[in-house]
């Protein structure tokens, strides 16, 4: 029953990024790996192991899931945070799908597997002077503040081992030359729906301290 309301949420999904591409028209800059809005950056630097990103601050609609499995806990907080913009707030208005789907990942257990992931969709900027009040008591509203992160894309699809390889392999790199960065929780981006079979991309982010 999971799986089959997780494909009917991801269809929706995919239905809704294309109704953004169609009608959406582009606002300020956009990278060539996004076809609705995604979150501003400068890229600072650009390495055989990671690229330097500085983010501007950003307002997220999030909630939280503890699971012991990323997918699990990522379906479960999508489907919250899909209905929250398919009308589930205060102002009963529909909010365009952003990319990418951001997912908090804590680097140590809270309880033998268990972990919190944190969810999170970027609301548009039309909406962050005013963003509509979630109605769902387990879906809230954010401002990440302005950011540096060392990210390294991928393609194929995120899943729980995949992120935390390609994180332990930023982390690594981060040591060897010396450098520091937060070793509490990292960030999972995903910019593809799963019906999407080529050109995938996804992310980790490990911020700089």
């Amino acid at each position: 029953m999971a799986l089959f309301l997780t494909v009917i949420m991801m269809r929706y999904y995919l239905l809704a990024l294309g109704c953004v591409v169609l009608s959406q028209a582009v606002v300020g800059s956009r990278p060539d790996f996004c076809n609705s809005e995604c979150p501003e950056f400068d890229s600072v630097r650009t390495t055989d192991d990671y690229e330097v990103r500085r983010y501007r601050d950003t307002t997220w609609v999030s909630t939280k899931v503890s699971s012991v499995n990323f997918g699990l806990a990522s379906s479960s907080a999508f489907q919250k945070l899909f209905a929250y913009i398919r009308g589930e707030n205060e102002a009963g208005v529909d909010i365009d799908m952003t990319q990418p789907v951001l997912v908090k990942i804590p680097e140590e257990t809270t309880w033998w597997l268990w972990k919190e992931y944190t969810v999170s969709f970027m609301l548009p900027q039309q909406h962050w002077s005013n963003p509509p009040r979630p109605t769902n008591t387990d879906v809230y509203v954010e401002v990440m503040p302005q950011m540096t992160a060392y990210v390294k894309s991928y393609g194929g699809w995120a899943d729980g081992w995949s992120t935390d390889s390609h994180r332990q392999e930023v982390e690594q790199k981060l040591t060897e030359e010396g450098r520091t960065f937060e070793d509490n929780f990292y960030f999972s981006a995903a910019y593809n729906a799963p019906f999407e079979m080529t050109n995938r991309r996804n992310e980790v982010w490990v911020l700089r301290n």
